[in-house]
């Protein structure tokens, strides 16, 4: 849903997506929650927590800029003409879209940059989660115009207020771009503030608590928990604040050369192992035949500075010969190269400095959705991958993990339909509080695989590796039964209730004036 807005601050559409995904994604989040609801509670901590790093940054930045001279226009190395536009990002465009090198306005100029008001916790949400945005355009070797829709990530934001180029941001301007349910969020609150006054009432006049009104408090404590620590988060953000101006364009051409740069790579490396493994597989074919083999082993790729990758597309020989492309995104790097340098040159002007050696990708500058949440900040993505390094943030997953299975701990003497069921809910509560012991069993068991060591070596080997993977792949079925055995006992548990749980809670005996 596009929302009006003012011209002078112009929008990228974040809620052009179709009902159907939208619904698919909220209900996947909501079993998610159901299920795993501490998963929610570590994402919204490390959401807020990058929120914070990144509101220490940029009142930094803002400090420092209001602190120097007035920075002056940087000089145009390229003629181009230069007119206003205003487009919408993540949308599809016209035919009677300009989309031609530098036609975009500066919305803010530069010397007003030491009035930026200083940034809060909301504003932070506000960056994390995609509320600012890039075009690039550029022309395709065939001639064709296309722009490059990007949202900004922490880190490009960061870039952006040491170079002096975020515009002054108001509270209200995020709150025109959310959707904010007052009455809803009100709702929730009274229903959670009643539930938690019944069993507390319950606990105090010795009534029974049955294992789903626990499993319920549970919930609702990690529901608390959440609008705590998003309080100041934007709901539902549908429109993010699009960057535009000469400058931006640049930079934002040089965004992009450094995170298409470091996926072309990414995807160098792995071919390099896919051939390598080949390689190795035809020299051990050939012995066996008491072949020699002639063939020379592939080469690793090379990698290269930012700067150098730079040089290398934008020279004149490449740009003006006919290029074999190894992958697509190779010819947006021609395109945009000689704009990603002069990008390179306003930052460097500008006293960042920090990427000139970078290899490219090291930092993810750009995003092409918005974040109202992050399971794979957390966890690195869905690969193979998951979990081999430790962090700070899975380490609070953890926590909250051992918390929320020792809380169900409290049902330890709640009336169970059968002696199975009980003893299932005691252990499946007691298995979830040695998550850590596993978790720490993981990693080392990991940087042994991935450790030289040679006397690692002796007892490392594939029936080891076999049985360590059997182990942790049963502990994460077991894991995931446990989590799901809370829900379904709570409900099944309702079959056979003492007659003392259908007693009602008497407020008379809390407040005798009121009957």
């Amino acid at each position: 849903m596009s929302l009006p807005h003012d011209a002078s601050r112009p929008g990228l559409d974040l809620g052009s997506q179709s009902t159907w995904p939208t619904f698919l994604e909220r209900l996947g989040l909501m079993l998610l929650a159901i299920v795993f609801p501490e998963v929610i509670i570590s994402s919204a901590w490390s959401q807020r927590r990058r929120a914070k790093e990144l509101l220490y940054d940029v009142n930094r930045s803002i400090g420092r800029t209001a602190a120097g001279p007035a920075s002056q226009e940087t000089p145009i190395h390229t003629e181009a003409e230069i007119s206003h536009q205003d487009q919408a990002l993540l949308s599809p465009l016209s035919n009677s879209d300009q989309l031609a090198h530098r036609h975009f306005a500066l919305t803010q100029s530069h010397d007003q940059s030491s009035k930026v008001a200083p940034w809060s916790i909301q504003h932070g949400m506000f960056g994390v989660m995609g509320g600012f945005a890039i075009e690039t355009p550029y022309v395709s070797p065939t001639g064709e115009r296309h722009t490059l829709r990007r949202l900004v990530t922490p880190a490009g934001i960061s870039i952006l207020a040491h170079a002096g180029y975020l515009p002054s941001l108001a509270p209200e301007d995020i709150a025109e771009r959310s959707k904010a349910d007052l009455f809803a969020k009100g709702v929730v609150l009274v229903q959670i503030i009643w539930f938690a006054l019944q069993v507390l009432g319950r606990l105090s006049q010795g009534l029974p608590v049955t294992p789903l009104e626990t499993h319920t408090a549970i919930h609702v404590g990690c529901t608390i928990l959440v609008y705590a620590i998003w309080a100041s988060k934007p709901y539902n953000l549908v429109q993010s604040i699009k960057l535009s101006g000469p400058d931006i364009i640049y930079i934002g051409a040089f965004f992009n050369f450094q995170d298409i740069s470091g996926e072309v790579f990414h995807r160098e490396q792995a071919r390099y192992r896919l051939e390598r493994m080949e390689y190795w597989k035809r020299r051990v074919i050939l012995a066996s035949q008491g072949v020699s083999p002639t063939e020379l082993p592939p080469s690793p790729p090379r990698l290269k500075s930012i700067t150098q990758l730079i040089e290398d597309y934008s020279s004149r020989a490449i740009r003006t010969e006919a290029v074999h492309y190894t992958y697509k995104d190779e010819a947006i790097l021609h395109a945009i190269a000689q704009d990603a340098r002069q990008g390179l040159y306003i930052l460097e002007k500008k006293g960042y400095t920090n990427c000139q050696g970078s290899p490219p990708g090291e930092t993810k500058l750009l995003r092409q959705s918005s974040e109202n949440f992050t399971v794979k900040a957390i966890w690195g993505g869905w690969s193979t991958d998951i979990g081999h390094e430790p962090s700070l943030d899975k380490g609070i997953h953890i926590l909250f993990n051992v918390l929320y299975g020792g809380s169900h701990l409290a049902a330890w003497n709640s009336a169970f339909p059968t002696t199975p069921e009980r003893w299932l809910w005691r252990g499946c509560a007691l298995y979830l509080t040695t998550l850590p012991f596993w978790a720490i069993l993981w990693i080392l068991w990991w940087r042994g695989v991935k450790s030289r060591l040679k006397i690692l070596y002796l007892i490392r080997n594939g029936s080891i590796d076999i049985i360590a993977a059997s182990l942790f792949f049963t502990v994460l079925v077991c894991y995931t039964l446990a989590r799901c055995y809370f829900l379904v006992e709570a409900l099944i548990g309702l079959r056979r209730l003492p007659s003392t749980a259908f007693d009602i809670v008497h407020w008379t005996s809390f407040l005798p004036h009121v009957s």
